[in-house]
């Protein structure tokens, strides 16, 4: 220890000689090196006069042991005055081990004993002896077991109540036989042991050997050791408690560190999160405002149609899809990018930041554009999950740096707004951000915001369509239409609003909305008009309703609460929205079937133009689409296309309805055709009507 604080003061004082020597220091500097070489100063001289205390105390004992002298110290502070000192310097010990060597050796020199032994005590007492001193090595029992007495059931129970034994002489006929056995082979005259508690059970022994003659402990020597065991007990304690501070300290440190991870990471794909990446795009947008050669590009990616695959092979084919898309990207920055964060940014979609492109507008331009058709190939190749081979794609939108941007985050805006064009491309396309986009993005956004509000705000409403018997002229029911009538923009059409709709998932509620405000005007009319009982409305229906596992369900409740026939509500779905999610389809249209719901095909022959798909499905009619219908009079392609279809509705008992219906050569075209099971509309039949003119249109053909 004092070999230890000499190199260190030395080591203080020549790092103050050095830095005094500079001609550069301030007047306070000087001072300051002063101060801390007489502060080192003063620690010397009070190191040396406790080891000077220390070593007087060390003689007296000294004396007083060799003069075999039944006297005790003159006063009580004396032994715990000696005890402290000693205990202030075991204190300083790094661990428990150099502590318990330590204390070995104190007790060793306090009094000059041939042996002192810490040994700590374990379940099967079969630990060997680690902590000794001793005045000779062939009395050492380092690495060795120690006496057999010690490690003795009973004897250590014993210990517990009296805390220390003393044996003067091992050759004392009043000698436990078992203590002289164990001793007495190893040349041991006399010994103590003393007990180091802990809680209910002994810590340990602190041992102390007397070789080839017997001693007589003297009562003072034996209560300092008892003392010692004590206060050693207290600061094996304490060092425990300390080393599992530190474990607590750096387990905390560990899981502080892991929590920060995870705020800047997602937990599915490991990839940066939202407020990472916005991180990288701050920082980017800094250097760029002192850099303006510092161009970069901001890449918004969008997977397509990823909530049908949730909704078809469940969320946990989901989550390895976006982990193996995630995978893809960041293959092409580990081949061929080296600067380029990839972030997971939200459920389905991923932001990529490339940073020090091409400085050339047209160089750039080209770069990422190249890169977005690289991302675009990689993510159409089928992915193998599970068994499961799946196509998906993404759209992309890109915006690059500018300097008459403000903020990062209009970067990524902009980003998105360009990947929402590339929608309108159709799917798996990639859009570069032009200004021209801003005010269609802007007031496509507004019309989504206003878009969640409209049904509480009653903005829709419907109109009904009448259907007619294409040889009697019958009314036979109505087709619901929806229409939505904005405060500010007045008659939005439904090609504008639907497919924001369908890309939201308002479509959901809305389609229920539909479905519950038709079967209350279809319950209405029966009321009023009791001899059309068997009057149908017939209702589109999302792909997003149909792949919601409750459905059918709601359905079913919609149609019993408003009190009619299941048989009178007909469910219209696309032909290409049936392909997209076929099997989950199918079921549901089994479903629909079971409770008595009728299920037509909407815009027939504009879709897979699959007929073989008809005869396993369960499907009660076929929608002739207008596109035909329109050039019917004219095309003989179309005429033959129409021919084939009402064979084939034919041939599987299924009705027909023919859409469109213009003209009056329209309509007897299909008249001359004949088929019992054909049902026309169109606007020469009528246009849609509000509740109250259908409602005439009803009550005009009774």
């Amino acid at each position: 220890m004092r070999e230890q604080l000499s190199n260190t003061l030395a080591a203080l004082f020549d790092c103050t000689n050095r830095i005094s020597e500079s001609s550069s220091l301030t007047f306070q500097e000087q001072d300051d090196l002063q101060n801390i070489t007489a502060i080192g100063e003063t620690l010397a001289s009070c190191f040396n006069d406790l080891e000077a205390e220390i070593n007087l105390l060390k003689q007296r004992i000294k004396r007083l042991s060799q003069s075999n002298l039944s006297v005790e110290f003159d006063d009580v502070n004396e032994t715990n005055i000696l005890l402290a000192l000693i205990f202030a310097r075991l204190r300083q010990s790094i661990n428990i081990d150099e502590l318990l060597d330590n204390v070995a050796l104190e007790v060793y020199q306090l009094l000059q004993s041939d042996q002192v032994i810490v040994y700590q005590l374990t379940e099967q007492n079969q630990s060997l002896t680690q902590y000794e001193a001793v005045n000779n090595s062939r009395y050492s029992l380092l690495g060795q077991a120690i006496p057999s007495v010690y490690k003795d059931p009973q004897w250590i129970e014993e210990l517990q109540i009296c805390f220390s034994k003393v044996i003067h002489d091992v050759n004392h006929p009043d000698v436990d036989p078992k203590i002289s056995a164990s001793l007495i082979p190893l040349g041991i005259h006399s010994a103590i042991a003393v007990a180091i508690p802990s809680s209910k059970k002994l810590w340990g022994l602190l041992i102390v050997h007397q070789y080839d003659v017997s001693n007589a402990w003297q009562p003072w020597e034996i209560e300092l050791l008892e003392k010692i065991g004590t206060q050693l007990a207290i600061v094996i304690h304490q060092m425990q408690l300390l080393v599992k501070s530190d474990d607590i300290r750096i387990e905390r440190d560990r899981i502080i560190a892991e929590l920060h991870y995870n705020q800047l990471h997602d937990s599915l794909t490991g990839l940066p999160n939202r407020d990472s990446f916005m991180e990288s795009l701050d920082l980017a947008f800094a250097r760029l405002q002192t850099d303006p050669d510092r161009n970069f590009a901001v890449f918004f990616i969008d997977c397509d149609r990823f909530k049908s695959i949730n909704d078809n092979y469940g969320i946990s084919i989901g989550d390895q899809l976006l982990q193996e898309i995630s995978n893809r990207i960041t293959a092409l920055r580990n081949n061929n990018i080296t600067n380029m964060t990839i972030a997971r940014i939200d459920s389905d979609e991923f932001a990529v930041l490339v940073e020090n492109i091409d400085r050339e507008e047209v160089s750039r331009e080209n770069f990422v554009v190249h890169l977005a058709e690289q991302i675009l190939e990689s993510i159409k190749e089928p992915f193998s999950i599970n068994e499961n081979q799946i196509f998906t794609s993404v759209s992309i939108g890109i915006a690059i740096s500018d300097l008459e941007y403000s903020y990062a985050n209009e970067i990524l805006r902009d980003a998105c707004v360009a990947m929402y064009h590339s929608r309108s491309l159709g799917k798996g396309k990639q859009a570069l951000f032009r200004t021209t986009m801003n005010q269609g993005s802007k007031v496509r956004w507004q019309l989504e915001s206003d878009l969640r509000h409209a049904i509480a705000r009653q903005e829709f409403y419907l109109v009904y369509q009448p259907i007619v018997s294409l040889h009697e002229h019958n009314l036979t029911g109505f087709e619901v239409l929806l229409r939505w009538m904005h405060p500010l923009h007045g008659l939005i059409s439904p090609q504008e609003f639907l497919p924001i709709a369908e890309e939201t998932g308002e479509i959901i509620q809305i389609g229920y909305w539909v479905l519950e405000t038709a079967c209350r005007q279809l319950y209405q009319w029966q009321q009023e008009f009791p001899d059309i009982s068997l009057l149908t409305i017939g209702i589109n229906i999302s792909a997003l309703q149909v792949i919601q596992s409750d459905f059918v369900e709601r359905i079913q409740q919609i149609i019993l609460a408003n009190k009619v026939l299941p048989s009178l509500i007909k469910l219209e779905i696309t032909e290409s929205m049936l392909m997209d999610n076929i099997e989950i389809s199918s079921q549901k249209l089994d479903q629909l079937r079971e409770i008595g719901v009728q299920v037509y095909i909407d815009d027939f022959g504009t879709g897979y133009s699959s007929f073989s798909y008809l005869q396993n499905l369960p499907i009660d009619v076929l929608k002739i689409d207008r596109s035909f219908t329109n050039r019917v009079s004219t095309d003989v392609k179309s005429q033959r296309i129409i021919q084939s279809i009402l064979r084939l509705a034919n041939n599987l008992g299924m009705g027909v309805v023919v859409e469109g219906i213009e003209t009056a050569q329209e309509l007897d075209y299909f008249e001359g055709l004949g088929g019992i099971s054909i049902e026309v509309q169109g606007f020469y039949i009528s246009h849609p009507l509000d509740s109250e003119k259908a409602t005439q249109w009803i009550q005009s053909t009774i």
